[in-house]
């Protein structure tokens, strides 16, 4: 008996479904949008429309959104990568996307989706998919990691150092999330506290983290040399009117900075290479041949 009903729950709950798609036709946009202002009905309408078959609803409007993406890169003539995309109009992109989320909260597809194609087009309505990803799905840590990316990409370290760093609370997460919360604070600009968190880093029982924090110390130290000895040549130049013609002509200057010297007078990094100079902009770098990071 029981089974007998849940076959007949599940025929009426099908046959529900032709109508709600013709409704749904009859109200989402089709193709071939000139103005792309075509009334959208919202993600509570439709999910009261979809009679308890949320998931099944959202899935069908997921191939919507997939679909009218691919038919915009394809009428646009170019390929998927996202370099490419930024510039297609696609302002319907964004509501499909919160009616699906909307419909199924749990559709990480569907945040991860607009957090690679829609910050280019419409940021705020990016990270507003993503902080309600997080909001309902507090341990899908792949999507704190988009939102960091996403802060990053925008020069805005502090908030991506943020989010990498509550998405590196997770349990099981991969250790380079750790990392990525001192290499925001690295590109931000504050070493200080970038040391601070390395440092404990290196303390860690995880070989992986201890590793990586260990070779984000000598990048920091480096960064921290580089700075010294570009003050140096600028003040070289500054007193004689032309760059130095090789770091060795600062060599009594970069000792009494206290910085590493090889025998041939040039300043080292932590992992025993010249730095090289760029006489052309008159500033010294990290060598390429060394593993610590540019």
């Amino acid at each position: 008996m029981k089974r007998l009903l849940l076959i007949s729950i599940i025929v009426v709950g099908v046959a529900a479904l032709y109508p709600l798609q013709r409704w749904m036709d009859a109200t989402a946009p089709h193709e071939v949008i000139s103005e792309e202002s075509l009334y959208f009905s919202s993600g509570q309408t439709i999910k009261r429309m979809s009679l308890g078959l949320d998931a099944i609803v959202a899935d069908i409007y997921w191939i919507r959104a997939v679909q009218y993406f691919g038919n915009k890169v394809l009428d646009s003539g170019q390929s998927a990568a996202m370099n490419n995309t930024g510039k297609l109009k696609m302002q319907l992109l964004a509501p499909l996307l919160d009616i699906i989320v909307e419909l199924d909260p749990q559709h990480i597809s569907a945040y991860r989706f607009g957090a690679i194609f829609l910050p280019e087009r419409d940021l705020p309505a990016a990270i507003a998919l993503l902080e309600r990803g997080i909001k309902a799905n507090p341990n899908q840590w792949r999507l704190y990691q988009d939102l960091g990316y996403i802060y990053w990409q925008s020069d805005d370290y502090a908030k991506a150092a943020e989010w990498y760093e509550r998405g590196s609370a997770i349990p099981g997460v991969p250790y380079w999330m750790h990392d990525m919360v001192g290499f925001m604070q690295i590109k931000g600009g504050s070493r200080e506290t970038a040391w601070a968190i390395y440092s404990q880093y290196a303390e860690s029982e995880d070989p992986k983290i201890r590793a990586q924090a260990i070779g984000r110390l000598q990048q920091l130290r480096a960064l921290n040399d580089l700075d010294i000895i570009n003050a140096l040549l600028a003040e070289y130049k500054k007193e004689t009117g032309r760059c130095a013609e090789n770091l060795r002509h600062l060599a009594v200057r970069l000792h009494a900075a206290k910085l590493d010297l090889n025998k041939d007078g040039l300043p080292v990094d932590p992992e025993g290479f010249a730095y090289v100079l760029d006489p052309t902009i008159c500033k010294a770098d990290i060598s390429r041949e060394s593993p610590i990071p540019r």
